[in-house]
């Protein structure tokens, strides 16, 4: 058994070993295969690319042998052609002749670089040079470069300057006075449309000496820049509304003052104490020392309605005196207000005067000079619309300053009204005729 035990343990350990052996015999195979595998492939590739090659090569040989039997073919067909047979062929070549004649000046006129109006007779020589410059000047634009050219400065001379055009965005750049920024052309004539400085400046320099550089540039294609040129200050936006402005602004400036006087008398306007009746007869029963005190107490409107209905007088007399003191103080504080009511209803009608005055002076420049222009019309366009928003600019406050002054003293003069009531109301003192 011993022996059995022993032999078995060295089989065992033997083949532990042989089964080791056999892994890196196989490792050490894939290795090897792996590395002929790559060589294999390397190659192919050589292989392959050395065939394309040579492919490329026969079928480029065998293109320029297509053409040479062909041109050979021609050369053995016109020397047999008759004379009829030329001149058809003559004519066959013409016709093609003039149609491509029509369709390259057919493409120039839809490219905008000559129209068909501006010439009398079509030249395919003049027409073909004229598309070779169009093709230079679309290859320039697909690879833009510093040209030399020149352009009007901010301060109105003429300069010269390196420009670089990506589209419809141009950049310029000038050397001498470091200088760069934006290029606006219009109707030929380029100008400066923005000047750079820090890093947009630096952006285009780094551009110009390297050809790589971050370039700034206007997205909206100086639309911007348009509306930044043709904005307006307050007076000349005026001043374009024509004469019927001048009484709105003569208007506006009355309501104003007389908007801020009745709102500084409002403001001032002592404050109402309430129950004034029941104080007064209560003062009465306490004796005069009390009333004296209560009307020192009492200021503004209500003073004057307490003095009426203190006085010594019949019933109807103080009725009468109190009805008079109400008018009275109903006149004071709606004073100024009918200026804001007027200056709110006139200055729209002021406005649409002005918008008929602007019309009849659009449709007389309609009829001297057309409707094709707009620029022609477009004066009395503005002094038409103008003159309608400076009417409502200055109608629409008044409007509201006026219903806001009219709350405030209709809620002030219905308490003195509620306190003229109730001072009528106490009994007249023992005594009074």
């Amino acid at each position: 058994m011993l022996l059995l035990a022993s032999a078995l343990a060295i089989g065992a350990r033997s083949f532990a070993q042989s089964l080791e052996d056999v892994r890196e015999q196989l490792a050490q195979d894939i290795q090897t295969a792996e590395r002929e595998l790559s060589a294999a492939e390397a190659t192919i590739s050589r292989e392959r690319a050395e065939l394309a090659r040579r492919l490329n090569a026969a079928q480029n040989r065998v293109l320029d042998l297509r053409e040479q039997a062909v041109a050979a073919r021609r050369l053995a067909d016109e020397e047999t052609l008759t004379l009829s047979q030329l001149e058809s062929r003559l004519a066959e070549w013409q016709e093609q002749s003039r149609f491509q004649s029509r369709l390259l000046a057919s493409f120039l006129d839809r490219s905008g670089e000559r129209s068909l109006a501006q010439v009398r007779e079509i030249d395919f020589r003049t027409d073909l040079a004229i598309l070779a410059a169009y093709l230079d000047e679309q290859e320039s634009k697909l690879a833009p470069t510093w040209r030399a050219g020149s352009l009007v400065l901010p301060d109105g001379e003429l300069g010269a300057a390196e420009l670089l055009r990506l589209g419809p965005v141009e950049w310029f750049h000038r050397a001498d006075s470091n200088e760069s920024g934006l290029v606006r052309t219009q109707e030929d004539i380029s100008r400066v449309a923005m000047l750079f400085g820090g890093s947009a400046r630096a952006g285009i320099e780094d551009l110009f000496r390297t050809a790589k550089g971050i370039v700034t540039f206007d997205p909206t294609l100086s639309r911007a820049l348009l509306l930044a040129e043709d904005e307006e200050t307050l007076t000349q936006h005026l001043y374009k509304g024509g004469i019927w402005v001048i009484p709105i602004l003569l208007f506006a400036l009355f309501a104003s003052g007389a908007a801020a006087f009745k709102a500084v008398s409002l403001y001032r306007l002592p404050p109402l104490m309430p129950a004034l009746a029941e104080r007064v007869a209560s003062a009465r029963k306490q004796g005069g020392a009390a009333v004296e005190n209560l009307v020192a107490a009492v200021q503004g409107p209500q003073a004057e309605l307490l003095r009426v209905a203190l006085a010594d007088q019949t019933a109807e007399q103080r009725e009468d005196r109190l009805y008079a003191a109400l008018l009275d103080q109903r006149s004071r504080l709606e004073r100024w207000l009918g200026a804001i009511a007027l200056t709110a209803s006139i200055s729209p009608l002021l406005g649409l005067l002005g918008t008929v005055s602007g019309m009849i002076t659009t449709f007389k420049a309609m009829t001297l000079f057309g409707s094709g222009d707009a620029s022609v019309v477009s004066a009395g366009i503005a002094e038409a619309l103008i003159t309608t928003e400076v009417g409502l600019v200055v109608a629409i406050p008044a409007v509201l300053a006026h219903a806001l002054m009219s709350r405030k003293v209709k809620s002030y003069f219905a308490q003195l009204e509620n306190d003229a009531v109730n001072l009528s109301q106490i009994p007249v003192r023992a005594g009074s005729a």
